[in-house]
């Protein structure tokens, strides 16, 4: 399905997998967006975000696999960034999660999954793929390119079930421009091209659509100069640049205008006063409140985005 309703303030967005969706989320949350971000930490496998997205979807809490790493609690379903130093703890944060994450999935207008490696790590005690090493020994792991047949079987089926628990929820599928340079050159263009060929048969045969987040930074951008350091990160140029594609994909003109108007207002607020006592300066402050709040009431469905 190549057309999916546009993203308007006042709806749910919830965003899972791989950096992108870290990036997108917070551009979206800091333009009066209402978005779950990766609750459970950035996931980057097509198969751990997808038994991440079954267990929200499953009746009844189930607890996560848990690994404790000296006095920390982890699991091996979820981020490093999601731990706790008890195992009571950990299980109270995790049935959180699981409510957190079954909730927005059930009133959210669009779930955007990003996936980031085609390489797996099972782990060898159960077999079961990890989310997260979180530092553990090799001799825990086993890794392998998962076969594009098996990725295919799994996630029809599940972008059917997600449909199923909330008829209204589209779905935006990206592949992540980060370069997973560990695994070597030639096997991260070997990972990537199976996460292409997954999104093409997904966009063929389920209703979801492809934003083209790592054509734009490898083939439109084409340069070094929009990534970090490490050669392997797009940088906060090449985001931006993503971001503008984003908009015009997904958003209507109102709401592109209604995003320049609150941009407009945070450079006019980041403006730099050279005597803060004066009384020009003070006149200044009251008009940018009163700015602010007619902002608010002109546009009721745009959640502040800034701190309470």
């Amino acid at each position: 399905m190549s057309f999916i309703s546009p993203l308007r303030h006042g709806q749910s967005i919830t965003l899972i997998g791989s950096c992108f969706s870290d990036e997108i989320g917070r551009l979206l949350q800091a333009n009066g967006f209402h978005v779950l971000v990766n609750p459970g930490g950035t996931i980057f496998h097509p198969l751990a975000i997808s038994k991440l997205l079954r267990w929200a979807l499953n009746d009844q809490f189930v607890p996560l696999r848990m690994n404790q790493r000296k006095d920390i609690f982890l699991s091996w379903d979820l981020s490093g960034s999601f731990y706790a130093m008890s195992e009571e703890v950990f299980l109270e944060k995790s049935k959180l999660l699981y409510e957190l994450l079954r909730t927005s999935l059930q009133k959210s207008s669009h779930l955007l999954l990003t996936f980031g490696t085609s390489w797996a790590y099972t782990l060898v005690a159960d077999q079961q793929i990890v989310a997260n090493c979180h530092k553990a020994s090799k001799s825990y792991f086993d890794k392998s390119l998962t076969d594009l047949e098996e990725l295919e079987r799994i996630w029809p089926s599940l972008i059917a079930q997600l449909q199923h628990f909330n008829p209204s929820l589209q779905v935006i599928l990206t592949i992540s421009p980060v370069r997973h340079l560990s695994d070597g050159l030639m096997e991260n263009n070997r990972s990537k091209a199976r996460l292409h060929l997954l999104v093409e048969k997904l966009t063929k045969t389920s209703k979801c659509c492809y934003f083209e987040a790592f054509e734009i930074v490898t083939d439109q951008l084409r340069d070094y100069a929009f990534f970090k350091e490490d050669g392997a990160h797009p940088n906060q140029k090449a985001i931006k640049v993503v971001w503008a594609h984003f908009q015009q994909r997904f958003f209507e003109a109102k709401t592109i205008t209604i995003l320049e108007e609150w941009g407009n207002l945070q450079k006019s607020k980041a403006h730099q006063i050279l005597y803060p006592e004066s009384l020009e300066a003070r006149q200044l402050q009251v008009a940018l409140q009163k700015q602010t709040a007619d902002f608010f009431k002109k546009h009721p469905d745009f959640l502040d985005p800034t701190p309470a």
